[in-house]
């Protein structure tokens, strides 16, 4: 299992010079986290912090601060301020953040202790003044700097050791082997913690600098006064900070660049950050930033302003080890593509939250009578909670963990899968608000669209829409059914309470959408606009099939049978389960008409069959989609193979497809896995600068990749002929949503499985893609 970070942000109000102890309330086999803070009580304009740790550690990863010296066999770092938090004013709050690795369950003591001045030890003279010391546990999201105010917010977890990628970012890393010095480096300001222990496999952003610019005066208006600021840039930005020193006090700024985000106690220092319209700068590209001021006194202040460039997040995630010998790294890949579920959640997020560029979003989130509807997962790119793909995955990644819990234990990847489908699960328990009632969307796509910012940012109306009697939805009432029931066998023993809340919901909805009939998109229109139904049998089928899983009730199975469907089904998706009723019928009751349905579906997929094949072998149905469908049905054809169909071929075309989306074209689909994968997924989030920059859709017009990368995304994939075009504007070749990645997962965790039990094509030499296998392998017309 992967090691669980905590993150700790200690608010420790002390005197310049004084030592802090600093609590570890999380640890872990390997390592822990930590930040401590002090208030400052004069000015500096250099400084040093020294952390001394009661046991050596192998590696220390700072987010706030350079590590100039390692000290007393790695007991000792002594770190000295980035270029952009150098000043420290009176009244501010300086913070370091920081992340050990050591051998074993290591819980260190850990000290602090700040000298104002540089490394050599020249302080600012003065003696401190003590004040009262406080603790406060507060996220890693509150500030853009190291100076910080009061805010508080809930502590953050992450769990897994992330990889500095490039000289980008406001953190730096050194591995002990013996007393080093590391050179300090520029770096762009960061909102928000993060975690690493080596270095990025590739580096797809230059190193980020500051930029500098004196004031210049244009005209004095009597009690205030107009001025710019000159920043020639030499790369491209996406959102930016600029922290304003002035030799005399401003009573205020107003500007159409950005927004003031801080102003120091003596009114000489002032932050802003750019506003969304504001935030695309092209490379080479001169802006100038205009501001009218009020100012104290007879005489116009100087000033000096500094820009750091918000679009850098170099924080990655090193691969998950393995013994395994596959050609593939499935443990890395369940561990993305888990990630990618944390990057699209919503709501308060807990304290395992791992990607440091998330925070909570959206908490308000209400039904008609106040109901609380927060959390979740977007579906996409946007902003929108569509229940109907949240309740499939969650479906499916529960299918996945009961058939392959034994993957997920292997690859360390357990806790967190089960993490990933409750999140679902406990957002769906809140939509179904009564037995003949459900939540099943919030917020409006049209209004969504056009708000084009970070979620933890929104502000505009996000209506709800529910299904009942008067308004039915059979097709998402027996999908939610569907989840609820799935869940309950994957937390049965975990948890035997939730597991039984879980199956109460699932029999009320199942029996909610079998008494009123009717599509969920045509009671709701909003809804067809992403996510229009095309038919609730299959969903009736689904739903049945899962909750006789789940209480053996006869009744159940029985309804599933009345609405099975023979024929070749072409596709499995959020919208058409008939494949996946077909193996699970067989799978259930091994009679052999299921058996040919499953076969005949095959038929129609594999190679010679009736759906078309790109030249390097993937089985492409359609130009949206095409990996996740091909996906979905690698995944159904390795359930049916450990069923007893065909399993030697099954298993070879499945493995071939899920390979195609790897790397096997020399490129991967999965961002963040592999050398050579998409740099720009259609996903907002991940194209948004740092907080507290805004966004807007001007990030569309940026030719650089995503800020943050979104690991274990799969992207929607190639075209007919294996073209791929790695753009922002190219929906169908970089869309990605949650139901593309659950069938993918499970098809995973499913050749995980196979190698575990010495079974997977690889270990029988059996292993030759593209599949040339015809359609004809199985004796079907």
């Amino acid at each position: 299992m992967w090691p669980e970070v905590i993150v700790l942000m200690v608010t420790t109000a002390v005197a310049v010079y004084a030592d802090i102890n600093i609590p570890i309330t999380g640890h872990w086999s390997g390592g822990f986290q930590g930040k401590g803070c002090f208030d400052i009580t004069q000015e500096m304009h250099s400084w040093t912090v020294t952390l001394t740790f009661d046991q050596p550690l192998t590696s220390l990863d700072v987010y706030t601060a350079d590590i100039v010296q390692t000290l007393d066999g790695g007991k000792v770092f002594v770190l000295h301020n980035k270029a952009w938090n150098k000043d420290e004013h009176v009244g501010d709050q300086l913070c370091i953040e920081f992340q050990g690795h050591g051998s074993g369950d290591i819980n260190p003591v850990v000290t602090g202790a700040l000298q104002a001045g540089d490394v050599s030890g020249n302080p600012i003279t003065g003696t401190p003044t003590p004040t009262a010391t406080t603790s406060t546990t507060t996220s890693s999201t509150t500030s853009t700097t190291s100076t910080t105010t009061s805010t508080t917010t809930p502590s953050t977890t992450h769990s897994m050791t992330p990889t500095p990628a490039g000289d980008t970012s406001s953190h730096s890393t050194t591995a002990i082997t013996s007393a080093s010095t590391a050179t300090p480096t520029a770096s762009a300001l960061t909102t928000a913690s993060a975690l690493t222990t080596s270095h990025s496999p590739r580096t797809t952003l230059p190193p980020s600098r500051t930029y500098d610019s004196d004031m210049v005066f244009v005209e004095d208006k009597g009690d205030f006064f107009y001025a710019e600021f000159k920043f020639t840039v030499d790369e491209e930005m996406l959102g930016w900070i600029v922290n304003i020193t002035f030799d005399g006090p401003i009573n205020f700024i107003e500007s159409g660049n950005g927004v003031i985000e801080k102003i120091s106690e003596d009114k000489l220092h002032w932050t802003m950050v750019s506003f969304g319209h504001q935030a695309h700068l092209p490379k080479g590209s001169t802006y100038l930033l205009f501001i009218a001021a009020n100012y104290h006194g007879h005489t116009i202040p100087h000033a000096h302003a500094t820009m750091t460039n918000m679009g850098r997040d170099k924080w990655s995630f090193s691969p998950a080890p393995t013994s395994d010998t596959s050609k593939y790294n499935y443990n890395d890949v369940l561990f993305k593509s888990i990630l990618f579920y944390e990057a699209q959640r919503t709501g308060k997020l807990p304290a395992t939250n791992r990607l440091p560029y998330r925070n909570n979003s959206l908490v308000g989130d209400k039904g008609d009578g106040g109901e609380d509807l927060s959390g979740g997962y977007f579906v996409g790119h946007g902003h929108v909670k569509f229940n109907f793909p949240i309740a499939y995955s969650a479906t499916i990644l529960s299918w996945g963990y009961l058939l392959y819990e034994e993957s997920y234990k292997a690859a360390g990847q357990e806790d967190h899968v089960l993490e990933s489908i409750k999140w679902a699960l406990d957002y769906l328990i809140k939509c179904h608000t009564k037995p003949d009632e459900l939540y099943v969307q919030v917020s409006d796509y049209i209004e969504d669209y056009w708000a084009w910012n970070q979620p933890e940012f929104y502000l505009g109306e996000r209506p709800p829409y529910k299904i009942n009697d008067t308004h039915p939805g059979t097709d998402i009432a027996m999908e939610t059914a569907a989840a609820f029931a799935a869940g309950s066998l994957a937390f049965k023993t975990k948890d035997p309470s939730y597991s039984a809340t879980l199956l109460t919901h699932a029999k009320q909805l199942w029996d909610f959408g079998n008494k009123y009939h009717g599509l969920y998109s045509d009671s709701i229109v909003m809804a067809a606009y992403n996510y229009s139904s095309h038919g609730f049998n299959d969903e009736i089928c689904w739903g049945s099939l899962w909750l006789y899983q789940a209480t053996n009730d006869n009744t159940y199975l029985t309804a599933a049978e009345q609405h099975f469907d023979p024929l070749p089904a072409p596709d499995m998706s959020w919208d058409n389960k008939t494949a996946a009723n077909q193996v699970l019928l067989y799978k259930l009751t091994k009679d052999d008409k299921y058996k040919t349905a499953v076969e005949d579906t095959f038929h129609y997929w594999f190679p010679g069959g009736s759906i078309p094949y790109t030249p390097k072998g993937l089985a492409h149905r359609s130009d949206r989609a095409a990996l996740s469908s091909a996906a979905n049905m690698a995944m159904l054809a390795l359930i049916a193979a450990d069923a007893g169909l065909h399993a030697t071929e099954y298993r070879h075309w499945a493995m071939c497809q899920i390979h195609y989306a790897l790397g096997d074209t020399g490129f991967s689909y999965v961002v963040g896995f592999g050398d050579d994968y998409p740099l720009r997924p259609y996903q907002r989030i991940s194209m948004c600068p740092n907080h507290p920059a805004h966004c807007s859709p001007e990030v569309l017009l940026a030719e650089m990749p995503n800020i943050h990368i979104l690991y274990g995304a799969l992207v929607g994939g190639p075209g007919a002929n294996d073209e791929y075009l790695d753009k922002f504007d190219s929906v169908l070749n970089n869309e990605v949503t949650i139901e593309f990645n659950a069938g993918f997962q499970t098809a995973v965790a499913a050749l995980k499985s196979l190698w575990i039990k010495s079974q997977h094509p690889e270990q029988l030499n059996d292993a030759q893609c593209p599949y040339v296998g015809g359609a004809d392998v199985f004796g079907r017309r």
